[in-house]
């Protein structure tokens, strides 16, 4: 009479080549849900940034010559201010998103760096008190400079420029350079 069965010898080579198999496809499965994790995570700072560009070259497209004033009321005789201190941006913009009819559509747009963080805060036009929103843009933003000018080959650190008319109240041309990450990046607005 013959015994049909497996020996344990060959039980054991069973188990091994399926432990092997399940080691390689464990190790295979990780590895993608890690990359997914950092693609993901990528693909999201990516999105950020480019929000946030959009964000400022919305801003800077609906901005208008609207002379501005300080705390006190006073007039600042100028429409743009740009590289002061933290608030490296300050200009007046039409909120085409406002559809209140109580309030007036303009407001003052003010773009804060610090503490290695871009935000993005909006006031009424002649009460910079009144707070109307808050939004960080970027987080982790190093090296950033801003330059302007009425000519792209010849932008100043700061608005408004002894360099340039009275008459002239916004730069035609801001850059803007700075470190997100490991990646260094350079973006040209234009206010016309």
């Amino acid at each position: 009479m013959i015994k049909q069965g497996f020996t344990l010898i060959e039980i054991l080579i069973a188990l091994l080549a399926a432990s092997i198999i399940s080691i390689m496809s464990f190790d295979y499965l990780s590895n993608s849900v890690f990359l997914k994790e950092r693609v993901e995570q990528s693909i999201n700072q990516n999105n950020k940034h480019f929000n946030a560009i959009n964000i400022l070259r919305l801003d800077l497209m609906q901005s208008v010559p609207f002379q501005m004033k300080d705390t006190t009321g006073r007039d600042l005789n100028v429409s743009f201010i740009g590289g002061k201190d933290d608030q490296i941006l300050k200009f007046i913009t039409l909120n085409s998103s406002d559809t209140s009819n109580s309030n007036s559509k303009l407001r003052r747009v003010t773009y804060i760096y610090k503490d290695n963080t871009l935000s993005r805060q909006t006031t009424l036009v002649n009460k910079e008190d009144k707070i109307l929103s808050n939004r960080l843009l970027l987080k982790d933003i190093s090296n950033l400079e801003f330059k302007y000018g009425i000519e792209p080959e010849n932008l100043t650190n700061e608005w408004p420029n002894t360099n340039f008319a009275e008459n002239i109240n916004a730069p035609e041309y801001i850059l803007m350079e700075y470190t997100l990450g490991n990646n260094k990046y350079t973006q040209l607005f234009s206010t016309f």
